[in-house]
């Protein structure tokens, strides 16, 4: 899609804020707060999806009181008659697409919560693991007189979507990855049966231990760039998609 040069800028922006941590709520907050510059729009809320509850936790908001996410959490998820239904499409989706404006301004939602913080029009993306588990999400709204967003927002998340996917899964490794790395074994193992460099086998280390890119590019001394660069060769000679998979692959073969 045709962004302009300050659009492309603001969607690096969101994605290095998704590379920037292992904390799943600050890099939700930052992204978010690059998102609302990006797309031009005044709230911004994202939650995590609890699979074993069915409900949303862990809430990040920004332009929105957080007595009425209270009241989110505690009832109105639970009477919400459009996020259940947007969350089951797996790209960008205008509120509209499941329920016309006309309905929406006439439901206890709209009128009890979402006005509450002003909320009018909105755009929501839900991000699934390969399990296809739902593992977080981006809700994005503006106020009443704005104009709705357009498909050109919605193809901006779906640009976005594969770097939140990405990080929310990094998180979920390192908080359940193994409680030690043979740092030794796996260098021999490595230098042995790949053809990884020294330096990519060094980046590799790091990946397994579940570190952002941010303190790998400190304790590494290289640039951001350049370890982009590293773990796209890491990722293409170990035949692996994502920091799940090449951890998968390596420490569960040990």
């Amino acid at each position: 899609m045709n962004l302009t040069q300050k659009e492309w800028q603001q969607v690096l922006s969101v994605i290095q804020h998704l590379n920037d941590s292992l904390d799943d709520c600050l890099i939700r907050k930052q992204a978010g707060t690059a998102l609302l510059d990006l797309l031009a729009a005044d709230h911004f809320a994202s939650y995590i999806w609890d699979d074993g509850e069915q409900t949303f936790k862990k809430p990040v908001f920004l332009n929105m009181a957080e007595s009425n996410l209270a009241l989110y959490e505690n009832y109105y998820q639970f009477h919400d008659p459009i996020t259940h239904q947007l969350q089951k499409y797996q790209r960008a989706v205008s509120v509209n697409e499941v329920m016309a404006q006309s309905e929406l301004v006439n439901t206890e939602f709209f009128n009890d919560f979402l006005t509450l913080d002003g909320l009018y029009h909105g755009i929501n993306i839900y991000v699934y693991d390969n399990g296809n588990k739902n593992i977080g999400d981006f809700r994005v709204w503006r106020t009443k007189g704005r104009a709705n967003f357009e498909q050109r927002e919605l193809d901006i998340l779906d640009m976005i979507a594969p770097h939140f996917r990405n990080a929310m899964r990094n998180i979920f490794f390192a908080k359940h990855r193994p409680p030690s790395v043979d740092k030794e074994t796996i260098i021999r193992t490595l230098a042995n049966e790949t053809e990884l460099t020294k330096r990519e086998i060094g980046v590799t280390i790091a990946l397994l231990e579940g570190n952002s890119d941010k303190v790998i590019s400190d304790e590494l001394n290289i640039s951001m760039p350049t370890l982009r660069t590293h773990i796209q060769h890491i990722f293409s000679k170990l035949k692996v998609r994502s920091r799940v998979e090449l951890c998968s692959k390596i420490l569960f073969s040990q």
